[in-house]
């Protein structure tokens, strides 16, 4: 079986990788197409990367400001909360516009390789275009939050989504799609795109383990890790004070920093230490508790370690996550500029209070449950037998 992923941007590119690899190791066929910026991860992780695109013409759109401050959700239900519509949309435009600059070659590669079936980053609609182009099933694959670009009925048919498919002379995508869905049930909000459950398996590169992280702290203070997530600044204004809140509660820090973060970051107090694209998962085996900027990605890794979070977002997104996270009771929330005292009093709450633990531990455990990435490699080959994606996932078939 040929398997192409589709990815979309640098922070979206782990999400797919353990599920590319599982095919691999199942002996078939990969390919990973991505926009130019994206072919290096792609690479490290020892996949066959095809770039797609203009980089700069790519970027340009992806670069549009919609908006993203603070303040843009709306309740959905007593316990989550949803982009408002109209920021929605645009982001699905905006999707459907960066789409639009990779389609030419994706589907040039489509149909040079001719691949059995096409897994697509949500927010990567050309994947849709490429499985139209060559007429084979399209699988989503989400990158923890339930945003993506579908068509589920006739009723739904934008016309820039159709557009993406006429030049190419082939029909739009419609009709009921499945995504495969790494986020536990117990974080996820209602959608009405049918899941395909997955086990969540962070990746985040090769690492030499640290001699300080071989064997037992010898201060026995608990461990804190601080991070802004790998692709974003999100908490560079703000670190320094949080810093402080943290040391003041006689614990320690680890600060988890990007290369560029690192060249800006002066003398740390003592009690601190900083690491260097180093992977958080790996990291956070040895925390017990996060802070950070509310990315999924981080959150998601302390939930796989059963570690309490709090979270300090500075954009919708980031919010939104952050209302799921404590309306689950794994974690708590805060304003990214929250004063030194609030921030502390936050921490010190995650690590002596124990219903922080123990909800975040009943989502490890939720996570421990669904399938792992090499059972979704049997769904995607079913897919291809049947020709279409209504077949049962792996949840569906232990129901019967």
């Amino acid at each position: 079986m040929r398997v192409l992923f589709v990815g979309h941007g640098p922070a979206h590119v782990p999400w797919i990788i353990p599920l590319a690899w599982a095919c691999r190791l199942a002996g078939h066929e990969v390919r990973v197409a991505v926009r130019p910026q994206c072919v290096a991860p792609v690479t490290r992780a020892g996949l066959v990367a095809v770039p797609v695109g203009d980089e700069a013409a790519a970027g340009a759109v992806a670069a549009r400001q919609l908006g993203l401050g603070p303040g843009r959700l709306k309740a959905a239900d007593a316990s989550a909360t949803v982009l408002d519509a109209d920021l929605s949309e645009a982001l699905i435009e905006k999707m459907i516009a960066v789409a639009d600059t990779l389609t030419d070659d994706l589907v040039d590669f489509a149909r040079f390789w001719r691949p059995d079936i096409v897994v697509h980053d949500t927010a990567a609609a050309a994947g849709l275009v490429a499985a139209a182009a060559v007429k084979v099933p399209a699988v989503g694959h989400t990158w923890g939050v339930s945003l993506g670009v579908h068509c589920e009925s006739e009723a739904d048919l934008r016309p820039s989504y159709a557009r993406l498919f006429e030049r190419f002379g082939v029909e739009p995508v419609v009709g009921p799609s499945v995504w495969i869905d790494p986020c536990p049930p117990g974080l996820r909000p209602p959608h009405g795109v049918r899941r395909a459950d997955m086990r969540y398996v962070p990746f985040a590169g090769p690492a030499a383990l640290p001699g300080w992280l071989r064997s037992e702290r010898p201060s026995g203070r608990p461990l804190v890790c601080v991070t802004g997530g790998v692709t974003t600044s999100a908490l560079d204004e703000v670190r320094d004070h949080v810093i402080r809140s943290l040391l003041a509660l006689d614990t320690d820090v680890v600060l988890a920093v990007t290369p560029e973060q690192a060249a800006n970051t002066g003398q740390l107090p003592d009690g601190v230490r900083m690491v260097e694209s180093f992977p958080l998962d790996v990291l956070l085996a040895h925390c017990d508790a996060l802070v950070h900027h509310g990315g999924v990605g981080s959150g998601l890794i302390a939930v796989t370690h059963g570690l309490p979070q709090l979270l300090l977002p500075r954009n919708a997104f980031q919010e939104h996550w952050s209302d799921l996270v404590r309306a689950s009771g794994a974690g708590t929330a805060l304003p990214a500029d929250a004063e030194e005292g609030a921030v502390g009093t936050a921490v010190q709450d995650l690590l002596t209070r124990p219903s922080y633990r123990e909800r975040s531990r009943a989502l490890r455990a939720e996570t421990d449950r669904m399938p792992t990435p090499d059972r979704l490699v049997g769904f995607l080959e079913e897919c291809v037998r049947a020709g279409r994606t209504d077949v049962p996932t792996p949840e569906e078939r232990g129901r019967r």
